[in-house]
């Protein structure tokens, strides 16, 4: 693997004495933390000061409810989960349930509209919602689209929705998360386009700073892509890693998962804000489709629908889950994919869908 320095950045590790005291007083935090000194409080305090921003911590439930509103994201260690919820504070973005006992936290983050951050293992996770600073950075859209089926148009998608984007003056990113896909850059042409791949970024870990100046740019949209040659066994810190940069930078982050059971694939759908699965519209697509949503344990993905003979009210019913919007078959999709030409230069119909698409995507995410 060839070496990286990585900008602004590096390993995330452990705060030392000067940095919780740094943290601990402030008015209107970015991150306010619900736990006793020890192992989660001093997982998000060292998420926090690495990417520079105030922290508040609080040792009680009633301390909590003075800056519940006011802090950009809220840390509540799995101790104080229980407490928390039986006081039943007005709902609100940004809440995270953080600590050693999943069980526990699985089971209070439903009373509490609370994403799960297991510890250890998820300390790269928690940069990636810190990332950006500020109570916008933790809604940073990463938008994660995966085939239901061989053929599905998945990485054309992910594609299209990443340009779409960046033609609209909002900065996006393209990640490809498939090992053996081939290279996403070969969509856009770009695989002459010099920049950093996945080979020499697999290395990343915590904090990284701002890489648009290391990544190849096309259309606007920042690519980060598999090489190739030898298949690289990407690992869920650096893709944490990445992401959190790429947060950082861009105002949409879209992920190509690709359909393997790669540790990688698994921690983009986790990481990912909302995740799209696309299905043909065909038995045996959704059939697949239907298989992929029960082992992936996709419970609140959304199905984008290529159109064929089987409808969206009977695929959304098949698949227990919502259709959100219906692709046209297109033919000239193909052709500029196999001259390395924009999705955007294909049909107007499936561009206009998938603008569609995106505005949703957009509306839900600001709602």
């Amino acid at each position: 693997m060839e070496d990286a320095s990585f900008p602004q950045g590096g390993q995330l590790g452990g705060v030392g004495p000067a940095g919780p005291t740094r943290l601990l007083v402030v008015e209107h935090p970015d991150v306010l933390v619900v736990a006793a000194p020890g192992e989660t409080q001093d997982a998000v305090l060292a998420a926090a000061a690495a990417q520079e921003l105030t922290a508040r911590t609080v040792g009680s439930v009633g301390e909590l409810t003075e800056h519940w509103r006011e802090a950009g994201a809220v840390f509540i260690a799995d101790e104080f989960a229980a407490e928390v919820a039986g006081r039943a504070l007005p709902r609100r973005d940004g809440v995270y349930l953080a600590g050693s006992d999943e069980a526990l936290l699985a089971a209070w983050s439903a009373p509490l509209g609370a994403r799960v951050i297991g510890l250890p293992a998820g300390r790269a996770w928690l940069g990636v919602v810190l990332g950006g600073g500020g109570p916008g950075a933790v809604r940073t859209p990463v938008i994660a689209v995966i085939g239901g089926s061989g053929g599905a148009g998945a990485s054309t998608l992910a594609t299209t929705l990443a340009c779409l984007s960046a033609r609209r003056d909002r900065a996006a990113a393209l990640v490809d998360v498939d090992p053996i896909g081939g290279g996403i850059d070969l969509l856009l042409g770009a695989e002459q386009a010099e920049g950093w791949r996945w080979p020499r970024l697999s290395g990343a870990d915590g904090y990284v700073g701002d890489l648009r100046a290391y990544l190849p740019v096309v259309d606007g949209v920042s690519l980060v892509s598999m090489s190739r040659g030898p298949a690289i066994d990407l690992a869920r810190d650096p893709l944490a890693a990445i992401l959190g940069s790429l947060r950082r930078a861009h105002r949409l982050v879209v992920l190509d998962v690709g359909r393997t059971f790669a540790a990688a694939a698994g921690e983009a759908l986790r990481l990912a804000t909302r995740v799209l699965v696309v299905a043909r519209g065909s038995v045996r697509s959704v059939a697949a489709t239907r298989e992929l949503i029960r082992a992936r344990q996709l419970d609140t993905a959304e199905v984008v629908l290529r159109s064929g003979a089987v409808g969206a009210a009977e695929v959304a019913d098949a698949l227990e889950s919502p259709v959100v919007a219906e692709l046209p078959q297109d033919r000239r999709l193909a052709v500029a994919a196999e001259r390395g030409l924009s999705p955007l230069r294909a049909g107007r119909r499936y561009r206009a869908a998938c603008s569609r698409l995106l505005a949703h995507l957009e509306e839900a995410g600001d709602g």
